[in-house]
């Protein structure tokens, strides 16, 4: 008989605790169904080639780039599923959430060739794009790009070969993880009041990470579409490095610089790794850089 109690009890307090949930905030963007579920794209200015960050950090964490970079060309940012406002969607490989991004901007109209920024794990993504989509990539800007510090090598000199490790995805050093949050990494207070309160909002939902599985399984897609040097041609592509020491670090930025002819570094040696909060200037200057070399070129195809 007390089970009635109890269970009455229960049932007050998950409706209290109901009441006291506080409602999402209202979405910068639009939700775009991209196939039985919606993911939250934010697109402001106008012109082309139009600019669309595909992944690193959430859509608000580019609120110190993004507004600026609209005032001179449309420029999208977008939260994966299972993120922010976005809904939970299936299970993404790399080509999957590849196919997501295509499905978002292909369902929300928005013109390209494109302009492909991507951070981290997200310049992974990038790349992965412009393989499966080449007409519509029209340059990339590679920020930070995904990183798996070289060990120092056993006594015996273990004989590995520099491409093995040019594009390493991220690992963690040890075993164990090691969750740095982007709040510790980066002078997050640059961040406007209301988007820093957003961002706390977004890592409270407990949303999917990109994982090391994930970045391998970029990287091994990447591999089976390479053909031979230069895979992205004349795209034009800045890299965006910082200045970490890692063992490694500086060849992947010479791998990533071999990406394509039309290749150039950038450095932001005062961040971490969050450049588009720590050194948005540079982010901004690299986007601006690739879309003038796109508006050239295709001034010189196609003259009016």
């Amino acid at each position: 008989m007390r089970i009635f109690p109890g269970l009455a009890v229960l049932i007050v307090s998950i409706a209290a605790a109901q009441a006291q949930t506080p409602q999402p905030p209202p979405p910068l963007g639009q939700l775009i169904d991209v196939g039985g579920y919606r993911v939250h794209l934010y697109c402001i200015g106008e012109g082309s080639p139009a600019v669309m960050v595909v992944g690193g950090g959430f859509s608000f964490d580019w609120g110190l780039v993004q507004p600026e970079v609209a005032k001179f060309s449309k420029v999208c940012t977008y939260d994966v599923s299972g993120t922010a406002w976005s809904d939970t969607g299936p299970a993404l490989t790399c080509v999957g959430r590849v196919n997501e991004i295509h499905k978002l901007l292909s369902t929300a109209r928005i013109k390209g060739p494109y302009v492909l920024v991507g951070l981290s794990v997200g310049a992974l993504v990038a790349r992965l794009y412009a393989s499966e989509y080449p007409s519509e990539t029209a340059g990339m800007v590679i920020v930070d790009h995904a990183f798996i510090p070289t060990v120092d090598p056993p006594s015996s000199k273990s004989n590995v070969s520099s491409s093995s490790t040019r594009d390493s995805p991220p690992v963690l050093i040890s075993k164990t993880p090691i969750v740095l949050t982007v709040e510790e990494t980066s002078d997050f207070s640059k961040l406007p009041a209301n988007l820093q309160q957003l961002h706390r909002w977004a890592v409270a939902l407990k949303p999917i990470s990109a994982t090391v599985e994930m970045a391998d399984d970029c990287m091994a897609q990447l591999n089976a579409a390479s053909a031979g040097p230069y895979p992205l041609g004349n795209l034009p592509l800045v890299v965006v490095s910082t200045g970490n020491q890692a063992r490694g670090y500086k060849e992947l930025q010479m791998g990533l610089l071999a990406l394509s002819r039309s290749s150039r570094q950038m450095m932001a040696d005062r961040s971490f790794h969050s450049v588009e909060i720590d050194q948005p200037e540079v982010a901004i200057g690299a986007i601006q850089e690739v879309v003038a070399v796109v508006r050239k070129s295709t001034a010189v195809r196609d003259p009016r």
